[in-house]
C-alpha cells in the first residue's frame, strides 16, 4: 500500500438515533501517513462517527471501507488500535500492572489464555517503551496519573502495530502539563514511529499545533484541509455552522471552544 493510500473512507455517511439525526452525507478519507484531527463541540457527532469506523454502529446511509476493503467485510481488525476517552477514569484498585494492561492488547492475537511468548512479551516491552513508560512497567496502573495512565492505553493499542490509530478525546480530565508532554508523544509517534493518527478532540488550539489536516464535524463536515488552512480561515470558526469564538488561558496559548 503506498502512503498515500486511504485506510478509511467514508462516502455519503449519515446515521440517526431513532429519529433524530446525529449525521449527515459524511464524506472523508484517511490517507496512510496523516494525522487528522476531528473538532466539533458538544453534540456534533464525533464519538458516533468513531463508533461507525470501529464498525460498533452501521451507517443508515452511505458506505465505509476500511483497507479497500468494505468494512461488513473487514476482519483485520488489529490494524486499527483505539484509545477512548475513558481511559483516564481507570480504577485504582484494578490489580494489573503495567505490563499486564499492555499485554492485553495482544489477546485478540494470542489468546486469552495462553502463556506468551518472548516475541509476545518483546512486543509488550517495545510498546511500553514507544511511549516512555518503561520505568513504570510493574507499577500499578491505579497508581499512576491520569496523563501516564493514558500512555499506557495508547501502548496497549500500539503492542499489535496497528497501521491506523483511533484516539477519541484522550485528553479529557487529564492536567495541563501532561497534556501538553501528550501531544508530544503523538507527534512522535507520527513523525518518529510512522503512525496513521485519527485524534478527536474539542481542544482546537492545542491540535492545530500538531495535526497536519483538519475536519471540522458539527453533524456533517464543514471544512477539511490543512491545519494552516483551518487557523488562517477560521478566526471564529465559522466552520462550525455558527460563531464560536475561541478563548485563549494560560497553557502554553492554547485555545478551547
Amino acid at each position: 500500500m503506498d502512503r498515500y493510500a486511504p485506510l478509511a473512507e467514508l462516502k455519503n455517511v449519515s446515521f440517526h438515533y431513532g429519529k433524530r439525526p446525529v449525521l449527515s452525507n459524511i464524506s472523508l478519507t484517511i490517507e496512510k501517513g496523516a494525522f487528522l484531527g476531528i473538532v466539533g463541540p458538544n453534540g456534533s457527532g464525533k464519538s458516533t462517527l468513531v463508533k461507525l469506523l470501529l464498525g460498533l454502529l452501521r451507517p443508515d446511509e452511505g458506505s465505509i471501507s476500511l483497507f479497500n476493503q468494505p468494512q461488513d467485510k473487514f476482519k483485520q481488525w488489529d490494524k486499527i488500535g483505539y484509545v477512548s476517552q475513558k481511559a483516564n477514569s481507570f480504577s485504582s484498585g484494578f490489580p494489573a500492572t503495567v505490563f499486564e494492561v499492555v499485554s492485553m492488547g495482544l489477546y485478540a492475537k494470542v489468546g486469552l489464555f495462553r502463556f506468551l511468548r518472548k516475541q509476545d512479551k518483546d512486543k509488550i516491552n517495545e510498546a511500553i517503551r514507544q511511549v516512555g513508560m518503561s520505568e513504570y512497567m510493574h507499577e500499578n496502573i491505579g497508581e499512576l496519573s491520569g496523563g501516564q495512565q493514558q500512555r499506557v492505553f495508547i501502548a496497549r493499542a500500539l503492542v499489535s502495530d496497528p497501521e491506523l490509530l483511533i484516539l477519541d478525546e484522550p485528553t479529557v480530565g487529564v492536567d495541563a502539563k501532561s497534556v501538553s508532554d501528550f501531544y508530544g508523544l503523538l507527534r512522535k509517534l507520527h513523525k518518529e514511529d510512522g503512525k496513521t493518527l485519527l485524534l478527536i478532540s474539542h481542544d482546537i488550539g492545542a491540535m492545530t499545533q500538531y495535526v497536519n489536516e483538519v475536519a471540522c464535524l458539527n453533524k456533517t463536515i464543514h471544512f477539511h484541509g490543512t491545519s494552516d488552512e483551518f487557523v488562517a480561515k477560521n478566526d471564529k470558526l465559522e466552520f462550525y455552522g455558527h460563531d464560536v469564538q475561541l478563548l485563549t488561558h494560560n497553557h502554553e496559548g492554547v485555545a478551547h471552544v
